[in-house]
């Protein structure tokens, strides 16, 4: 859905999967999902990796890598084409934390890998996020457990940058990394005095900065997921239960419910956002 143009009048439709997909338990929760420049990369029971463009129908299926794995991907005019990210475990040795780097490119079809996870960092497992062409992963560095970090991975010159600074130490468990538009954001939880503050952080790549554009008073019951500004200044939300979207308005300061025509009853693990495109997957 377009989520710039989302609002109370808008309907959702489904549109049919380009292969079959598998419900069970065991296999649905570990789909990824990920959208750039108006195509979707999708990845299922990580056998099946493919690129989609929802407006055309049009699919490429892109050869396996190994089993398993963090991926995202992005568009780069230069080479007309895309790259894939993969970060996972390669051959089991004895370090947990041994785990590979694989870019796949749209213009060679075909896997290379890169190397492995810096050797002074612990990967958290999760959080691998997107945004201008840099993979951001949040990590833990060897010689000092108590704060985490954000890495971060240049995929046009498929090379790790140096460590992304924070103004704050950042805790464990109390951030999160999110992709909020074309930026880069990050979720500062601060508790005190029986509440709990969420501060939403943007980090800016052309000044080097972060900017803190949003603090909510949220509880662990209606805490919510960032997925797009909105034309109106707004700021458009998942909730926390996966029921539907909320807005956060820019003038009255507050959240307000979004119901949207089709999605009544329905729950989502997870959402991404898109703008339709006819771009062709024919490169």
């Amino acid at each position: 859905m377009d989520v710039p143009q989302l609002d109370s009048s808008s309907i959702v439709s489904l549109v049919e999967s380009p292969v079959p997909i598998d419900q069970s338990r065991k296999v649905f929760p570990s789909i990824q999902y990920f959208s750039c420049n108006g195509i979707l990369l999708i990845t299922y029971a990580d056998k099946i990796i493919m690129l989609w463009n929802p407006a055309t129908r049009e699919s490429r299926r892109i050869p396996s890598s190994k089993t398993g794995g963090h991926y995202n991907f992005c568009y780069f005019p230069r080479i007309e084409g895309y790259k894939i990210f993969r970060l996972g475990y390669g051959v089991v040795t004895d370090d947990i934390n041994d785990m590979n780097i694989d870019i796949f490119s749209t213009k060679g079809n075909t896997w290379k890998s890169i190397g492995t996870f810096p050797p002074n960092y612990y990967f958290l497992g999760y959080n691998v996020v997107m945004t201008d062409g840099v993979v951001y992963m949040t990590a833990k560095r060897k010689e000092n457990l108590s704060n985490y970090t954000i890495l971060r991975f240049c995929l046009e010159k498929e090379q790790f940058q140096e460590e992304l600074l924070f103004p704050y130490a950042i805790p464990r468990r109390r951030h999160v990394l999110f992709s909020l538009g074309e930026k880069l954001c990050l979720i500062r939880v601060l508790e005190g005095n029986h509440k709990v503050n969420r501060e939403f952080w943007l980090y800016m790549m052309k000044t080097n900065s972060w900017n803190k554009i949003l603090t909510l008073p949220l509880t662990l019951e209606n805490c919510v997921r960032p997925l797009s500004f909105m034309k109106n200044g707004g700021i458009m939300f998942q909730k926390s239960d996966s029921s539907g979207f909320v807005a956060y308005n820019s003038t009255t300061h507050k959240l307000e419910q979004v119901n949207v025509a089709g999605i009544e009853e329905l729950y989502f693990i997870n959402i991404i956002t898109y703008v339709e495109t006819l771009s062709s997957l024919d490169w």
